[in-house]
């Protein structure tokens, strides 16, 4: 194996080739239609939909004619592309092929590498479908030749619920929603919307009585403020975005603080680490306690472990994490992960996954959006799965 990517050739060729079929048939059983999506993106998209991970480690390069290329770091987003140019509706559709990523430093791992990946859009029952997408993908690594894997799974969707049951201004909704994904900025966000402005209660004051006013007479005291300080600019800044600013920092004063209640239930639910059936119970009970009603999410959450139930997994027992997921900006919901424990022991957790994926309902409407297509909303979740992890890991164990 050089530095990039693995050659293939011979027997080991066929090897690999058989492992990605062995797989897609899994899907293609199903009625998972085959496909082929582009290698090469538009880099736009990918900053505008990846999460920072992804986006450190795409290969960007010179399109010509003023335009940025990336290859494609994963199977989804060129699958959603090809599944809006084809309309949008219903579909499933399984590929297999090549992505391209940076290694992290020290990692060890080719930059170029396999996989065989799932999308489904337009399911109407999204709690089956995220059970029956588990089970395929389990299916599919056992086709491949997995005999021993760990299963771990978490839920975006507790979290996204905690928000929108906030009694917030939609400012601060939209801004603990955008950082979700970054754990850090996430909790300090948390803390200064129920700390406001601990270190200058003079400000916190003023903003807070402006913030009583009617609109009107919070604009008008504000310019007010501003004539008489004689402030013309601010930066950049004209008097009129001064005074906007000013109005949103007077509206958030009236908000404050956020109940810590609901800064507890967001950090506590975060923080679950559990079998399934027990983090369900700890959720439904961190509800009740704090008077929030996540009863929605919970639901599918139940629902989601009765499918996986009559589909032969034992639910109850899986490996649940609250924080799981927070790495991929496009996830919104369940998520998941299968990992090879010897390999685990061996080489680290991370080269050690075989599978992953997840539900990413909003990233679809981004990408529409994104890719100047007709606008789309709807479910959507897929997985990747690794052949070449499958085939170590089974080297491993030999």
């Amino acid at each position: 194996m050089n530095a990039a990517s693995k050659d293939y050739s011979g027997a080991t060729l066929g090897t690999i080739r058989d492992a990605c079929s062995a797989a897609s048939r899994v899907f293609e059983h199903e009625g998972f239609a085959p496909v082929d999506p582009g290698s090469v993106l538009e880099a736009e998209n990918l900053l505008d939909l990846y999460g920072e991970d992804v986006r450190a480690r795409a290969f960007v390069f010179d399109g010509g004619e003023g335009r940025d290329l990336c290859l494609r770091p994963d199977l989804t987003l060129a699958m959603c592309r090809l599944h809006l140019g084809a309309g949008g509706g219903a579909a499933k559709y399984v590929a297999a092929g090549p992505v391209y990523r940076r290694p992290s430093r020290g990692e060890g791992r080719p930059a170029q590498f396999l996989q065989v990946g799932c999308e489904w859009f337009g399911a109407t029952d999204t709690a089956s479908a995220d059970a029956q997408t588990l089970k395929l993908v389990s299916d599919a690594v056992r086709a491949v030749g997995a005999t021993d894997f760990v299963i771990e799974t978490g839920d975006l969707g507790v979290l996204f619920a905690l928000i929108d049951a906030a009694a917030i201004p939609e400012r601060w909704r939209t801004r603990l929603k955008r950082h979700v994904w970054r754990p850090k900025r996430f909790a300090s966000l948390l803390e200064d919307y129920a700390s406001p402005d601990a270190d200058d209660p003079g400000r916190h004051a003023l903003l807070k009585a402006l913030g009583s006013l009617e609109p009107g007479q919070t604009r008008a005291a504000i310019e007010r403020m501003l004539a008489l300080s004689e402030t013309t600019h601010v930066g950049l800044r004209s008097p009129d975005e001064i005074a906007a600013r000013f109005i949103e920092q007077a509206e958030d004063a009236q908000a404050h603080p956020l109940p810590r209640e609901l800064v507890d239930a967001i950090e506590t639910a975060a923080s679950i680490s559990a079998p399934s059936g027990e983090a369900l119970a700890q959720l439904r009970n961190l509800s009740r306690a704090a008077g929030i009603d996540i009863a929605p999410a919970l639901d599918r959450f139940e629902a989601r472990l009765t499918y996986l139930d009559s589909f032969g997994i034992d639910a109850a027992a899986l490996p649940f994490e609250g924080e799981y997921g927070r790495n991929l900006e496009y996830y919104d919901g369940f998520v998941f992960e299968l990992f090879d424990p010897s390999l685990a022991a061996k080489a680290g957790r991370r080269a050690a996954q075989i599978a992953g994926g997840g539900r990413y309902d909003g990233l679809l409407a981004a990408s529409a959006r994104a890719f100047g297509l007709s606008p789309v909303s709807g479910s959507a979740i897929g997985a990747a799965i690794r052949p070449e992890t499958i085939l170590a890991a089974s080297e491993v164990k030999q």
